[in-house]
């Protein structure tokens, strides 16, 4: 049971949602689901972080800088602050699929 949960927190459920989550904000215009995508990435951050020595915690900090920018009515910020996250998670898809 454990390892489900763990998986749940840790793995693509996790990130699938935040990045979800993440564009909805953006779309909807709403910064706490941006806020919520932040928090829910942060187990993601640090996964990525643990593997290796990149800055990875910071991309929950991206999101939540993303929520400030739609609160301030700048949506073309907004997605440039949420990309790293997004392609990070390219990156480990690829990473994951072509082993």
């Amino acid at each position: 049971m454990t390892d489900i949960i763990v998986q749940i927190i840790f793995g693509w459920p996790a990130i699938i949602t935040s990045i979800l989550l993440s564009i909805a904000g953006i779309v909807l215009k709403k910064p706490t689901l941006l806020v919520v995508a932040g928090f829910i990435g942060i187990p993601f951050a640090a996964y990525i972080t643990a593997g290796s020595h990149l800055p990875g915690l910071l991309l929950p900090f991206f999101q939540f800088g993303s929520a400030f920018a739609v609160k301030r009515q700048k949506t073309l910020m907004a997605w440039l602050l949420v990309a790293p996250m997004i392609l990070s998670a390219l990156m480990l898809a690829y990473v994951v699929l072509t082993q």
